[in-house]
C-alpha cells in the first residue's frame, strides 16, 4: 500500500504541461497509425528485418543501416506476439505478420517518441528551468514534421530517444561527475550509434561535460581521468552490445559502413556543392516556418545572452555542452551535396533546448509568450492533423480496398515497387509478380566511381547485378500477358522526369510513357493520386507518401 501511495504521489507531481505535451504527441501519432493496413510502405523501415526471415543469432549480413532497432522491435514485438500465438494455439504468423505486428511495432515507436518528449522536458528543465522546458516541449511534441516519423518503422524516432538518453547522463556528468553517469552516457551513445550511425556525434558531450564538471582547470585530472576514458570505452561496448555482429562479422560491417558513408551524400548523382542552406530549411520542414523563425531568433538571442552578455553564468555550462554537438553535426551533414530532412531530426531537440535563455528573458511578458504559443501550437495542431489525414488517404489504401472488391481470385497481376503486397491482404489471392526493381543508382555510381575499385565491387552486392531492361519492352509484356498491371509513381516517375535517370534508361522511359498513355493493349481501371495539402501546411513533402497509384487491365478483359 505504501509503495502504491508513493507511485501515485510521484505521478501526481508530473508537470501538467508535460502531461499535455505527452497527450498531444500521442493523439497525433495515433491518427494515421493504420497506414498500410498490413504493411509499411517506407523502404527505409528497419523494424521487420528479423520478422520470420532470419534468426537474430545470425549475422544480418547487411550493415548499410545499423540493425539495433530491428533487434529492439523483434524482442518487444515479434517475440511477445509469437508467445501469445503459442499459448493460445493461434495459427502460425496470425499475429506476427499483418495488422497486429504493424500496429504494435508503431506503438513501440510512439513510446520512444513519448520518452523523447519526457527527456527533452527534463533536460531543459535542469538547464534553464520549468518555464523554458514547458514551451520547448509543447512545440516539439506538436510539430507535424516530427509526428510524421512516428508513422514509419525507421530508426529516425528511436535514435532521437537514445541520443537524448545519452545526453541526459552527459548532463549528469557536468553536474556531479559521478562514474556511473560516465558509464551510462557512453553505453547509450553506443546504443544510439547502433541505431543510426550519425548518433555518434552525441559522444562528444562526454568529453565536454567532463571538462565542464571542473570548477577550475586542472589539466592533469582532465586529460588523464579514468572516468572519461571509461565513458569513451563504453561507447564501443554499448555499440557492440546493440550490434554484436559488427565484430563477429566485421569484414561485412566495415565494407558496408564505408560503402554507405561514401555513397549516401550523392544518391541522386550530385557530387559537388553543399547543403548549408538546406540544413536550416530542414528545420522548417520539421517544426514549421513560424516556429523556425521564432526559434532561430531565440537561438541567436540565447547565444548573445549567454556567451557575449553573460547574463546568467549558470547558462554558460549548458550552452557549452549543447553547442559542440550542434556545430559538429551541422558541419558534417550540411557539407553533403544531398541532405534529407530525416538526417536533421536527431539534432533538432538539442537546437530547441538552446533557446532556453531567450524564453526565460521573455518570462515577465506573459502576454507576449502566450500569444506566440497560441500561434505556434495552433499552426502545429492544424498541420499535425493533416499529417494523419494524408497517411489515411494514401491512394494505395484505396487501391487495397478496390483490388479486394474488383479483381477476381487467382488473377495474374504485375506490380512495381511501392505498390501494396496484394496477397498480404485478408481474402486476397492473386498471382502477383513484381517488376524487377531498377533504382537507377547502379549506373550513376558506376559512372561517378569508375576509378574506385572498392565501390565498383560493392555495387555488385548492394545493387542488382544486372538491370533487367528486357522486361520493360512491349514484346516482353505481350509474352508475359498479365491480366492486370499495378504501377506507382514513387517508382516509375524517376524514369519520366529525372533527367539523369531518363538518359540512362530510355527503354524504361518509353515503357512507362506508352503504358500510361494506353498505347499498349492495357487500359486504366484505377487511378488515384495524393491530394496536395494546403499550401500553408507543413511538411509539404512526406517521404514516400505523395504518390499516384494506377492499375491497368488487359483490353477486352473486363468488357
Amino acid at each position: 500500500m505504501t509503495n502504491f501511495k508513493h507511485c501515485f504521489l510521484k505521478i501526481a507531481k508530473i508537470d501538467s504541461f508535460l502531461i499535455l505535451s505527452l497527450l498531444t504527441g500521442l493523439i497525433f501519432c495515433l491518427y494515421g497509425i493504420t497506414w498500410g493496413q498490413v504493411e509499411s510502405w517506407n523502404p527505409d523501415d528497419i523494424a521487420f528485418l528479423f520478422f520470420g526471415k532470419q534468426s537474430i543469432f545470425q549475422s544480418p549480413g547487411w550493415f548499410l543501416k545499423p540493425p539495433f532497432h530491428a533487434y529492439f522491435n523483434f524482442l518487444l514485438s515479434y517475440a511477445p506476439l509469437k508467445l501469445i500465438e503459442f499459448i493460445f494455439n493461434l495459427p502460425n504468423n496470425s499475429l506476427t505478420s499483418g495488422f497486429t505486428a504493424l500496429i504494435w511495432s508503431r506503438i513501440l515507436t510512439i513510446i520512444l517518441f513519448l520518452g523523447s518528449i519526457g527527456l527533452l522536458f527534463q533536460i531543459t528543465k535542469r538547464f534553464f528551468g520549468i518555464f523554458a522546458a514547458r514551451i520547448i516541449t509543447l512545440v516539439f511534441a506538436s510539430s507535424a514534421g516530427v509526428i510524421t516519423y512516428s508513422h514509419f518503422l525507421t530508426a529516425d524516432i528511436p535514435v532521437v530517444f537514445w541520443m537524448l538518453l545519452a545526453f541526459y547522463f552527459s548532463q549528469n556528468i557536468s553536474f556531479t561527475g559521478k562514474i556511473f553517469d560516465y558509464i551510462l552516457a557512453g553505453f547509450f551513445t553506443g546504443v544510439a550509434t547502433a541505431t543510426k550511425y550519425n548518433a555518434l556525434a552525441i559522444g562528444i558531450t562526454i568529453v565536454v561535460a567532463h571538462v565542464l564538471s571542473f570548477n577550475q582547470l586542472a589539466w592533469k585530472e582532465i586529460l588523464f581521468s579514468k572516468k572519461v576514458f571509461l565513458g569513451l570505452i563504453m561507447i564501443l561496448l554499448g555499440f557492440l552490445f546493440a550490434n554484436p555482429f559488427a565484430l563477429l562479422d566485421y569484414q561485412t560491417f566495415l565494407s558496408d559502413f564505408w560503402y554507405n558513408y561514401v555513397t549516401t551524400p550523392i544518391y541522386e548523382g550530385k557530387i559537388t556543392g553543399n547543403s548549408y542552406g538546406q540544413f536550416f530549411v530542414s528545420f522548417q520542414e520539421l517544426i514549421g516556418l513560424p516556429s523556425f523563425i521564432i526559434f532561430f531568433i531565440a537561438f541567436l538571442a540565447s547565444l548573445y545572452l549567454t556567451l557575449i552578455k553573460k547574463d546568467k553564468p549558470s547558462y554558460i555550462k549548458a550552452i557549452f555542452l549543447l553547442l559542440p554537438v550542434f556545430l559538429i553535426y551541422s558541419y558534417k551533414f550540411a557539407s553533403f551535396p544531398r541532405l534529407e530532412t530525416r538526417f536533421i531530426l536527431p539534432i533538432l531537440p538539442l537546437w530547441l533546448i538552446m533557446s532556453g535563455p531567450f524564453w526565460n528573458q521573455l518570462k515577465p511578458n506573459r502576454i507576449l509568450v502566450l500569444s506566440l504559443l497560441i500561434i505556434l501550437l495552433g499552426y502545429n495542431t492544424v498541420s499535425s492533423f493533416y499529417v494523419g489525414k494524408r497517411f489515411l488517404e494514401d491512394p494505395r489504401m484505396l487501391a487495397q480496398i478496390w483490388v479486394k472488391k474488383n479483381i477476381p481470385e487467382f488473377s495474374s497481376i504485375e506490380s512495381t515497387s511501392y505498390t501494396p503486397n496484394w496477397n498480404a491482404l485478408p481474402q486476397v489471392k492473386l498471382k502477383n509478380q513484381r517488376f524487377p526493381k531498377i533504382s537507377g543508382r547502379k549506373k550513376i555510381f558506376e559512372d561517378i566511381f569508375k576509378d574506385n575499385l572498392f565501390i565498383l565491387r560493392s555495387i555488385q552486392r548492394h545493387e542488382s547485378k544486372v538491370d533487367n531492361l528486357n522486361w520493360y519492352t512491349l514484346e516482353a509484356l505481350l509474352k508475359r500477358n498479365p491480366e492486370y498491371i499495378a504501377i506507382n509513381s514513387l517508382y516509375y516517375q524517376r524514369f519520366l522526369i529525372k533527367n539523369s535517370i531518363v538518359s540512362l534508361y530510355p527503354k524504361i522511359n518509353d515503357f512507362f510513357y506508352n503504358l500510361i498513355k494506353e498505347n499498349y493493349p492495357y487500359k486504366i481501371i484505377f487511378d488515384r493520386e495524393s491530394d496536395k495539402p494546403p499550401s500553408l501546411i507543413y511538411p509539404q513533402n512526406i517521404d514516400f507518401l505523395n504518390n499516384r497509384m494506377i492499375i491497368f487491365a488487359r483490353k477486352g478483359l473486363r468488357e
